[in-house]
């Protein structure tokens, strides 16, 4: 079944009715688009950036977005069958994840929804694929996005406190895609048009019978096995870290009768692939179905941003980012981005202002060596941890991002440009022997023009054996680069904050470390409003040191906080302002046995406020956002 390739005007959405579809002039779908998010045509959502490319190479594509908005199910039948085949994605962010905060209680919003109204069902990849299967009957339902591709393999389940079964298994579909989907997304329309079936495509993961086993798989514990043994999952974690490579080994993990095989991920996207995703003719806005509800609260912090890169160095223990975008960072030409940013300013309602020119972690831009961009990341080291690794092109990188950051602020049109994603303030020192430690000047630049009065870090602790669990640098390397800030905002006259980020209830975390963290936010006189609680999310390292109590690389035993109590002491410590908390910090103080820091911290309550301004001076404040706000994914840093 070959379909016909159609063109439609740039300036179109892709269809989300029958009736625009049909004023597409199709009468037909080569693939229909699942999605609990509100469609919004810009490259930051996941769901409408692949529907797009798809568009490019001809294929007729809907978007069946937030289905379950019109009772009866008429939302599923809005769209035809598709001729090829269903695509199911929970949204930008897992479902739960959405819908619940890190102490389980219910959100009452949802940004990503029309209006911000929350009803985006729990586990929405399994609810969807059920659906989809039922008003498409006989067409190949593929399952991917955020939710689907960290549990890809048996999980350990935060919501329910047990394992559960590969969402593939659970969803019953034909097929998951994990990682960045666009190049397996048009191979599985080349395949299924060709009439081929989809066995062994990269990047994706497929159900055999035990005989169809691959000879060299590499069979990783079952899921009744890790049912079993709460241990096996530090031998599954270190399988799916070793095998992340395009050479890597084929997984395979037993279900009951059945096999889930994981196969390899393709190598990195080349720079003009990239270029190509972010090439395509988004039109920055949501769908005008939408306009009656208010809009899509979560397009406004990214309508007037550009991302330059996908990809993460850092392996923090708390993020999946290296097991779905890659560890290899993969950029974007300057070209490509100076083109978007032309792109910007010349819309009607652009004011002059780009938000963000970043990515997960923005200074990352450009950065990588021989290994990472061949899709080899090294296992005897981290890329940043103890150190930075000397074959990271740290200098060259900084340049390159200095210059291109120049150059989108010289667009016709564009009057300022911001970074507000996170910033990784260890890899803005230099790397060469002649100047070795000394800041480059990338720095100077960032702080002079491109920051928005608060620069976003991301120190997340402050004690020691907590950051060596996180997989993040010592809090020194963090003062010595808040000293460095505050001595540049000085010397600039800039009246500047620096914006922290910082988690509590991380594995690792006693009440005596939890009580370092509060000492040095006391002397600063600093309580944030939004603190990350931790949430052990699928396929992290953090994950398995929670329901293990042991770090899976370096085989160190762990103190894992657990309960609701524990959890709001140690986030009542770093929120120690907050008149509520007064008691919860006192019995915090007492169970570390540190009441000697009792009459500082009633000292500081009763002087109240944040600290006096003081010109051309640097100060530490929170952002002023919802309270334990769903995770911000460009604030690694």
């Amino acid at each position: 079944m070959k379909p016909q390739r159609h063109s439609a005007p740039a300036s179109a959405f892709l269809p989300r009715t029958e009736s625009q579809m049909r004023a597409r002039g199709w009468d037909a779908l080569d693939v229909v688009l699942v999605t609990g998010d509100a469609y919004v045509d810009h490259p930051s959502f996941g769901v409408p950036a692949i529907g797009r490319l798809l568009e490019k190479r001809g294929y007729r594509v809907g978007i069946l977005d937030v289905p379950e908005l019109e009772p009866g199910g008429a939302g599923w039948r809005r769209l035809p069958k598709p001729l090829l085949w269903v695509g199911v994605s929970a949204g930008t962010i897992d479902s739960m994840v959405t819908n619940y905060t890190a102490s389980k209680k219910l959100r009452h919003k949802d940004v990503y929804r029309p209006g911000g109204k929350p009803g985006r069902p729990n586990r929405a990849t399994i609810a969807y694929t059920a659906l989809a299967r039922h008003h498409f009957p006989g067409v190949p339902v593929v399952i991917g996005g955020l939710e689907a591709g960290p549990r890809r393999l048996a999980y350990f389940d935060y919501w329910e406190e047990k394992l559960r079964r590969s969402m593939l298994v659970d969803a019953k579909a034909d097929l998951l895609v994990w990682g960045m989907g666009e190049r397996t997304a048009v191979e599985i329309c080349e395949r299924i048009a060709a009439g081929r079936d989809l066995r062994g495509l990269a990047n994706t993961c497929e159900i055999v019978a035990e005989g169809d086993l691959p000879r060299d798989a590499r069979v990783v514990p079952s899921f009744e096995d890790l049912q079993a043994r709460a241990e096996a999952q530090i031998e599954l974690f270190n399988a799916v870290r070793e095998e992340n490579r395009p050479d890597g080994k084929v997984l395979a993990q037993q279900h009951g009768r059945r096999y889930v095989l994981q196969h390899p991920p393709r190598a990195p996207a080349s720079q003009s692939e990239v270029d190509e995703y972010y090439d395509l003719p988004y039109q920055r806005a949501w769908h005008p179905d939408h306009d009656a509800a208010g809009g899509v609260p979560a397009l406004e912090p990214v309508r007037w941003s550009i991302n330059t890169h996908r990809g993460c160095l850092a392996d923090c223990t708390f993020c999946s980012i290296t097991f779905h975008q890659g560890r290899s960072i993969q950029s974007r030409s300057v070209e490509s981005i100076l083109r978007e940013a032309a792109a910007l300013a010349a819309l009607h309602d652009f004011r002059g202002t780009i938000t963000d020119v970043g990515g997960p972690t923005a200074n990352m831009w450009g950065m990588g060596c021989k290994l990472l961009e061949a899709g080899k990341g090294c296992l005897d080291r981290d890329c940043l941890s103890p150190d930075v690794c000397p074959a990271l092109r740290i200098d060259t990188a900084s340049e390159g991002y200095r210059r291109l950051l120049s150059l989108v602020a010289k667009q016709r049109g564009v009057k300022h440009t911001f970074v507000s994603s996170g910033i990784r303030y260890d890899l803005l020192r230099s790397q060469k022997s002649a100047s070795a430690g000394q800041l480059l000047p990338l720095h100077r630049q960032l702080v002079e023009q491109h920051t928005s009065g608060r620069m976003k870090l991301a120190p997340e602790h402050a004690s020691p054996d907590v950051l060596a669990a996180m997989n993040k640098p010592s809090f020194e390397v963090y003062e010595a680069y808040e000293r460095d800030y505050r001595e540049t905002c000085a010397d600039l006259g800039k009246d500047q904050h620096l914006v922290n980020y910082f988690i509590v209830g991380h594995p690792g975390t006693t009440m005596r470390d939890a009580v370092v963290l509060f000492e040095r936010l006391l002397e600063r006189n600093y309580s944030p409003e939004q603190v990350q609680e931790f949430i052990p999310l699928p396929m992290t390292r953090a994950c398995v040191q929670y329901t293990t109590g042991m770090d899976p690389i370096t085989r160190q035993t762990l103190y894992v906080p657990r309960g609701g109590r524990e959890r709001r002491l140690q986030k009542a410590l770093v929120r120690w302002k907050d008149p509520e908390n007064k008691k919860l910090v006192l019995e915090a103080l007492h169970e570390a046995e540190r009441e000697d820091l009792i009459p500082t911290f009633l000292a500081a309550l009763k002087r109240g406020g944040p600290p006096r301004m003081v010109a051309a001076r640097a100060k530490l404040v929170s952002t002023p956002t919802e309270d334990d706000a769903v995770l911000d994914l460009d604030t690694c840093g």
